[in-house]
């Protein structure tokens, strides 16, 4: 989308006709003010070190025959170079380079930190996976970034590790420009970032960070975001000063209408508290897609024209020849352990209704789960009764065909250890009330994830009010395999993750019951697959809002 206000359109001609000198940025502003600008921008990379076909996998010989392979970090150096060649240019990224495959897996941070600083970066914030593996990992790859970090309500003074390595904004001096960084300030539940660290709303955090950069005296005023597109609105809408939004964390694709994957214009306008307009841009995830966003600021330091779309990362880019040889070195440590076939899945399994109702991918993980701990029961003590996991740890969706450990990996590629503890029916009756409204009532705080069980069985009415009990029913499977209902007064073994018993998702709230430790959830899958040789997706009512039954008779009626 191009636009340029009327009034300033012969200065515009004027500059747009200005020789610019260099690749990146340099002293680039007019003597009388002015100044050209193209963000290049990415967000949520998830790992996808090497092409990924539209599901996120590695490309197959069709997707490439398809022309549907797409990314990749060679193929990004060489847009990158083509897009900064001859423009003052910054190269922003939006976070969540980590999670996603299994160069993550193997490598952690290592190569993501090398690849970042091979494209170039200028500058970069952090997403709410950077925080997975805890604040050592994090440490080490801010470490290895030769660009400056930022995130004005990331609250890290107490943390060693970090609190020298992270700032609210930074400044381009040349070009008069600042970026301020935040991130979705749900982080803390949803991670491991750990008690020494905590997120606040961002809006206060940000608003002040433009009032101390307009005290220095610069007016051109970005922000670098991980909060996601609805909640970049917001800040938009509720904050003065900040002339262009780069966004990440809700894989939004902004552009063509005509694009099935379009959620909105690129750039998304919105009036702030000034009633000026503060740009949003974000170019979707996976390295599929490069926001290219050339922009014109006037003396006053107010964007008067903008011009731009993502572009897509297809096989009409080649890759750059030097990168592509470094991931080729890098991709050998691991290769030959991640291509290994552990059986084979009769059909595609299900990862989009994963997000709020049961799922096939998550009958696959709780199943696991809990034969796990009953495999492990004469070992570890009693019998388990039930399995539950967030649907939050589903990231992809196993295909149909060969099942290999970098699509087990794939699908969860966190670090997760399965546990076992006791449970009252009465708090595991009020977990289930507070998945179903989305807030734990003993906490005060918001669930952020539903999730996926085993051995459990139970229904709720979504049309309900929060005042009123939404589960209506809960029952679980005993061990001559009937189904009784959940006595509050009883204690059940629950399978779960460390991750949640610590209080993750507010799935749990906190809680102080001791545990037993049976492993890591990823190799779990991988050898109850290998153990079955084939596996079938399949759900069979687990988890049923029964709402859908009260439409229908409303509509018989």
């Amino acid at each position: 989308m191009r636009i340029t206000h009327p009034t300033r359109l012969a200065p515009l001609l004027l500059v747009a006709t200005a020789a610019i000198l260099s690749v990146s940025h340099a002293q680039t502003v007019t003597n009388d003010g002015w100044l050209n600008l193209t963000v290049i921008h990415t967000n949520d990379i998830h790992a996808r070190v090497d092409p990924a076909n539209e599901k996120g996998f590695n490309c197959s010989d069709d997707d490439k025959k398809n022309g549907t392979c797409y990314g990749g970090a060679p193929r990004h150096q060489t847009l990158i170079q083509k897009l900064r060649k001859g423009k003052t240019s910054l190269l922003l990224d939006g976070g969540d380079e980590f999670q996603g495959t299994l160069w993550y897996n193997y490598y952690k941070g290592d190569v993501a930190s090398q690849i970042m600083n091979a494209l170039g970066y200028d500058l970069t914030t952090v997403g709410n996976h950077e925080w997975d593996n805890g604040v050592a990992t994090l440490a080490k790859f801010w470490n290895q970034l030769k660009m400056p970090i930022v995130c004005a309500n990331c609250v890290v003074s107490e943390e060693t590790l970090l609190k020298d390595l992270v700032k609210p904004y930074h400044i381009f001096e040349d070009l008069g420009i600042a970026i301020i960084g935040y991130i979705t300030p749900t982080t803390g539940a949803t991670s491991n970032a750990g008690p020494t660290v905590s997120f606040t709303d961002p809006i206060p955090a940000v608003q002040k960070c433009v009032e101390e950069l307009e005290a220095k005296g610069i007016k051109r005023i970005l922000a670098l975001s991980h909060h996601g597109y609805e909640n970049d609105k917001v800040v938009a809408a509720q904050t003065r000063g900040i002339d262009l939004i780069v966004g990440a964390h809700s894989h939004t694709f902004l552009g063509d209408s005509k694009n099935p994957l379009s959620k909105g214009p690129y750039p998304t306008v919105i009036k702030n508290q000034a009633g000026e307009d503060t740009l949003i841009v974000q170019a979707y995830y996976m390295g599929r897609y490069v926001g290219n966003l050339d922009v014109v600021f006037d003396p006053q330091g107010k964007i008067v024209q903008y011009e731009g779309a993502p572009i897509q990362v297809d096989q009409t880019i080649q890759p750059d020849p030097k990168l592509q040889a470094q991931v080729d070195t890098w991709r050998q440590k691991f290769e030959s352990w991640s291509t290994k076939v552990l059986g084979k899945a009769t059909a595609d399994f299900d990862f989009t209704r994963c997000k709020n109702d049961e799922c096939s991918t998550g009958n696959l993980i709780a199943d696991t789960m809990l034969k796990c701990a009953k495999d492990a029961r004469s070992v570890h003590g009693p019998h388990p009764d039930l399995a539950i996991i967030q649907s939050r740890v589903i990231r992809a969706a196993i295909p149909q065909g060969q099942v290999t450990a970098e699509k087990v990996l794939t699908t969860i590629p966190y670090d997760n250890v399965i546990i076992q503890m006791p449970m009252t029916g009465q708090v595991l009756l009020r977990t289930l009330e507070a998945v179903t409204i989305r807030r734990h009532k003993d906490t005060n705080k918001n669930v952020t994830s539903p999730i996926q069980v085993s051995g459990l069985r139970f229904t709720y009415d979504s049309s309900l009010s929060v005042m009123e009990n939404h589960i209506k029913t809960a029952t679980i499977q005993d061990r001559q395999g009937r189904w009784v209902a959940i006595n509050p007064q009883t204690t059940y073994q629950v399978v779960s993750t460390y991750f949640l018993w610590n209080g993750g998702d507010n799935i749990f709230g906190k809680l102080d019951s001791d545990t037993v430790n049976l492993g890591d959830l990823g190799k779990a899958v991988m050898d109850y697959i290998e153990s079955v040789g084939t596996i079938t997706p399949y759900t069979d009512g687990r988890i049923f809002d029964v709402k859908h039954i009260s439409n229908v008779k409303r509509r018989r009626w």
